[in-house]
């Protein structure tokens, strides 16, 4: 199982941006945050970590597809799964403001190492026993394809912790405004 995800992983990075086409992908972030986060509660639950959301009351639609925001909350959230030990804690949140989604998943992990913070977006950089190194590098590819920009920031507080933002643009103007 364990190398199937693995190998997937990699066909996943792999996989030549398609561009071009008439339609635009859309979806609603709510949506694909609710949906991932209700996939890896069961994981956290087994860590004891507390897995909190902080969505809006209704669905934001951006202009990126759920394929897409699904692989980079997917890979956030399990690196923030891996970091934060027994009794932790994990926030993934959705807001809006001037036009873009910003999406953050931040944890109270040890955070990032120093060492690791210029390779960690590098394909195949990793510091884990188990790890391809291609969970960063698949987000930081995706965040592009959808004309997102992606930001990072550790410690957080009090010498631990990792908060990662990714913004999107929002499709249409009746989701503006701080959710």
């Amino acid at each position: 199982g364990r190398l199937s995800a693995k190998l997937n992983q990699l066909l996943q990075f792999s996989r030549p941006t398609i561009r071009g086409g008439i339609v635009e992908a859309t979806c609603d972030v709510r949506a694909v945050i609710e949906e991932v986060v209700g996939v890896l509660r069961h994981e956290a639950e087994r860590r004891e970590i507390l897995l909190e959301t902080r969505l809006p009351a209704s669905g934001v639609t951006i202009a990126a597809g759920a394929e897409a925001v699904n692989d980079i909350l997917s890979n956030l959230l399990v690196n923030a799964l891996e970091a934060t030990s027994r009794g932790g804690h994990i926030i993934a949140g959705v807001t809006t403001s001037d036009g873009a989604c910003v999406l953050t998943v931040a944890d109270d992990g040890p955070g990032i190492a120093a060492a690791a913070r210029e390779r960690m977006m590098q394909p195949f950089f990793t510091t884990k026993a188990q790890g391809t190194g291609l969970g960063l590098a698949i987000v930081s590819r995706r965040v592009a394809e959808a004309c997102g920009h992606l930001d990072w920031e550790s410690p957080v507080k009090e010498g631990r912790g990792a908060k990662f933002s990714v913004w999107l643009p929002v499709k249409g103007r009746s989701h503006q405004g701080r959710a």
